[in-house]
């Protein structure tokens, strides 16, 4: 049962979301954004929220029912990177798929591939809207910790949506005054969103998100979205397979798909050639499917009550 400290720190969250859509809405995207880092105070109660917030739920006891029902998104995220570049080399797999693909469509071929030559002794993390940077202490990651609003003094500070990114022949990461400046090209592993993309207000931003983390992978890196979904298995299927449709359009093909008791978790892969991808999106393409990134609280407004024509009458 949650206690009132969980609830109050969940409603801060909560309202916080629902204040940046409504301001969406008034202003459009852009400019709500940017009326939205500029508010500080805000941001750091908010940062400050999410960071006890997660430490309630990984202080759980992980053998109890609840505990296992709260399963970390974390954990869940380590263990899936571990099996993908070591212990079940999951990225060789998804490799000879890809080839299979493209040697079976008339007119396609491997020459334009591009592979991840050696995977590192340490896989190379970029944690965007990171917090608190959780994935600190795991010995095989080195990671990019990045937020709008740091909670922990690890975390560097940016502004994903506007940083910009780089090519160049020695790669790092641009730093001034702990402000991430910009980031490299094809330089990182794995890429995460974890509950991030339902921070940002419209579905535009969030693709721009997406397009930033496949410029920023090596081949066959992967992309990790964690999104919160309480409902039960089906309920958003039809949202999930159009965020399939988009990612792949961008590049990406879908590896994992897992659905938690409380939380979606999502694995991408940077295809070997972006043909792949692209040709998967045209032939599996349904009649409702979009180029967009939508969530469920992007149909939900909040309006005034107004009074009925009648009962205005009668006053």
């Amino acid at each position: 049962m949650a206690t009132s400290e969980h609830k109050n720190l969940a409603n801060i969250v909560k309202s916080f979301h629902e204040s940046l859509r409504h301001l969406c809405q008034q202003q459009g995207a852009q400019e709500a954004w940017k009326k939205h880092v500029t508010q500080r105070s805000r941001l750091k109660e908010y940062a400050t929220a999410m960071h006890k917030l997660a430490q309630i739920w990984e202080d759980k006891d992980n053998t109890s029912k609840e505990g296992l029902e709260a399963r970390s998104r974390i954990k869940w995220t380590i263990e899936f990177c571990l099996a993908y570049f070591y212990t079940e080399l999951i990225y060789l797999e998804k490799r000879s798929r890809e080839q299979r693909l493209l040697e079976s469509w008339i007119g396609f071929d491997c020459s334009q591939c591009r592979y991840m030559k050696n995977v590192p002794e340490k896989i190379k993390v970029l944690d965007v809207g990171s917090c608190f940077n959780p994935f600190a202490k795991v010995p095989y990651f080195e990671v990019t910790a990045i937020d709008l609003c740091p909670a922990t003094d690890d975390v560097l500070q940016t502004d994903f949506l506007n940083v910009q990114i780089k090519s160049m022949e020695n790669p790092k990461v641009g730093l001034e005054n702990n402000t991430v400046t910009y980031l490299p090209t094809r330089y990182y592993e794995c890429v995460v969103f974890s509950l991030l993309l339902e921070y940002m207000p419209s579905s535009e931003q969030r693709i721009n998100c997406c397009s930033k983390a496949y410029e920023l992978l090596r081949p066959e890196g992967i992309l990790i979205i964690i999104t919160p979904d309480s409902d039960h298995v089906g309920r958003n299927a039809t949202l999930m397979k159009n965020w399939r449709y988009t990612l792949n359009c961008l590049g990406f093909m879908r590896i994992r798909f897992e659905k938690l008791p409380h939380i979606t978790c999502l694995v991408f892969r940077k295809a070997i050639d972006p043909r792949v991808s692209e040709r998967w999106s045209i032939l599996h393409k349904e009649s409702y499917m979009t180029f967009s990134l939508k969530i469920p609280q992007d149909n939900k407004t909040k309006t005034l009550p107004t009074l009925s024509r009648k009962k205005r009458k009668s006053e």
